[in-house]
Order: structure tokens, then sequence, then C-alpha cells
């Protein structure tokens, strides 16, 4: 049994638990509300020290192109949290898995730019990138599945879905 920890519960980090526990795993998720029954985290504050877990899932971002646009909270969610998480990871031995965005490869925006300096950070130092296209409640699982199959092989690099 593996266990992890899902930073961000909407929709992908939402069905991402889903299937982390249908596979098997211990997983605990995380909320920006102090008074959730989860882990409290708020991306834009000091990263706390993380539980102990064998992977660690961030999936936690401010996605609008729009809500990025200029946006400190957006920079420090997107950029600077992963990157502070990935490092606290891999000095503690959990590996992270950070979900980015195929726009990256073709698109240059604020959110973009945003991942793609997070991920200049994150493959060097150990970490994994996944790097989806757009998912829907018909595909989320396939996308759900690769996660969880490259926190298990614990490789790093980019990996593209679909």
């Amino acid at each position: 049994m593996n266990s992890a920890l899902v930073i961000g519960e909407g929709f992908l980090g939402c069905a991402l638990i889903e299937a982390l526990v249908e596979s098997g795993s211990d997983v605990t998720g995380t909320s920006r509300e102090a008074l959730s029954s989860k882990l409290y985290l708020d991306m834009t504050k000091p990263i706390p020290p993380l539980p102990q877990t064998d992977v660690v899932y961030i999936c936690a971002a401010i996605s609008s192109y729009r809500l990025s646009e200029g946006s400190p909270k957006a920079w420090v969610t997107n950029a600077d949290a992963p990157v502070a998480i990935t490092r606290q990871c891999l000095e503690r031995a959990m590996f992270p898995v950070f979900v980015s965005s195929a726009a990256v490869e073709f698109m240059s925006n604020a959110y973009t730019r945003m991942k793609l300096y997070a991920e200049s950070c994150i493959i060097p130092m150990g970490g994994a990138v996944v790097r989806p296209r757009k998912f829907t409640p018909d595909n989320i699982g396939n996308l759900c599945h690769l996660m969880i199959r490259v926190g298990l092989d614990r490789k790093p690099g980019v990996y593209r879905w679909p």
C-alpha cells in the first residue's frame, strides 16, 4: 500500500483522491478551510511541514488565464508554492508529482509562464511533471491512472497526457 497527499481538491484533485482510494492507497487531502477535517494548507502562505507520505500530488492551481495575469497570488500558488513543496518532498524522501499544463508547449500567457517556471525548478530537482490536455468527466479517470502510475514508478521527468 502507498500513502499519498493530494494538494488541491478541485475537479482533478477530488477525482485523483477517489482513484487512489480505489487503488488501495492511504490518502490525505488538503483544504484551504482551517475548520475542515482535512489537512489545512493555503498555497499563498509559507508551506508548513507536510505529513510523511510516499507521494505528494500537487494539483492546486489558479488555472484561469484571466485571473493569473498580473496576480501575485497566482504566482505563489502556481509557481513558488509547488517549488517549495517539491523541495520539502525531496528532502524528506517523498516523491512529488506536479500537475502542469500541456498549454505550456504552445501558448504563452501568465498562467503558462508560471507553470513553466515551476517545471524549470521541479524537473532538475528530481520531481515529476504531468502535462495534461483538457480533461473532462469522461476522461479524467485515465489522467488519474497515469498520475498514480507516475507516483508508483517514482521516475523524474515530464509525462504528457494524452
